[in-house]
């Protein structure tokens, strides 16, 4: 199946270094072909105030909209690429910094804090916890999430420091989205590098459900033995996006799409997103064309010289060889 057309991201230069990020380079380059009809996803990202509101000491909840799941042993608490983001965004960064905010937002593990006071073995176990929030004078509460322990260790109290448990970043957004919840604060007490994020603008994060969450949590865990394992089977359970740009016949109506592919030496590698944001941080105006994973294993399948994949290359990204990607391509 020809879904799409081949266009390279840009004139030589790396589409992540456009975005201030490590990524392979690309070039220029577009052939003509037919495009079948595929669904357009655009996103639009307001730009949310860097200047987060400084909250009182974490408080629990009598009732938590829901209980935040027990961490995983050995699992990382720290956020390294979300601490960077918002360090960036403080230090003067525009509209792309908070783009940037929010797409390392929804990777990795997030803290969030808690208090133990009167909570049974049995709760604890199973992760059935109060969770630290933030009340605005208008009585909205905001969840808290802290990018490491220290950032946690910062809301200590004069009754001695926060507990905290480590949850999915991605869980700890959906929960703030949710019922009972006007968003999340992202580390709250650091007195520049923190953000809130408003439940709408998380509900844009998400989209329309179709994002591939695994892959991009596969992108943020330890780069072991089974890191592409892991991202290729995300890819072929949910599939992804693609970055184009529709062209248009003289009546206005499209007639192909190009897609963006990445060069690296001699290898072409097709550009593969887990959610429209990581399309929109690269900043060259490509739009979010959903694919299912037999959309897209298709698409490999019908072009040979394709040699893999880049998923998000803006970083954290990694580009695996097509004799990699078997279960992908047998995927019908």
């Amino acid at each position: 199946m020809a879904l799409f057309s081949k266009r390279n991201a840009s004139d030589a230069r790396s589409a992540a270094a456009e975005a201030a990020t490590s990524a392979p380079e690309t070039e220029e380059d577009t052939t003509p072909a037919v495009a079948e009809s595929v669904p357009h996803v655009p996103i639009s990202v307001t730009t949310v105030s860097s200047a987060a509101r400084t909250p009182e000491a974490p408080v629990s909840v009598s009732a938590a909209p829901a209980a935040a799941p027990a961490p995983a042993a050995g699992e990382p608490d720290t956020n390294v690429d979300l601490a960077q983001a918002l360090t960036a965004l403080a230090e003067g960064g525009d509209e792309r910094a908070m783009l940037h905010v929010l797409r390392q937002s929804i990777q990795g593990k997030l803290l969030l804090s808690t208090s133990l006071d009167g909570v049974s073995e049995e709760d604890k176990a199973a992760g059935r916890v109060p969770l630290g929030v933030h009340r605005d004078p208008e009585g909205a509460v905001y969840l808290l999430a802290f990018t490491s322990p220290r950032e946690l260790e910062k809301t200590r109290t004069a009754e001695g420091p926060v507990s905290g448990v480590a949850v999915d970043a991605v869980w700890a957004l959906r929960q703030a989205a949710g019922e009972g919840y006007a968003g999340i604060v992202l580390n709250p007490a650091d007195g520049k590098a923190s953000a809130v994020v408003p439940k709408t603008l998380i509900a844009r994060l998400f989209g329309d459900g179709r994002n591939n969450d695994l892959a991009k949590q596969a992108l943020a865990q330890p780069r072991d033995a089974d890191a592409l394992q892991r991202l290729v089977a995300a890819l072929a359970a949910h599939g992804g996006f693609v970055a184009g740009r529709a062209e248009l016949d003289d009546e206005g109506n499209r007639k192909t799409v190009g897609i963006a592919e990445t060069r690296l030496g001699d290898r072409r590698l097709l550009e593969v997103f887990t959610s429209p944001i990581e399309i929109a941080a690269l900043g060259r105006g490509d739009d979010a064309y959903p694919v299912t994973a037999a959309e897209l294993a298709a698409a490999l399948r019908s072009d040979e010289g394709i040699t893999g994949i880049i998923v998000n290359p803006a970083a954290p990204w990694l580009d695996v060889d097509r004799a990699q990607l078997a279960p992908l391509l047998d995927v019908r």
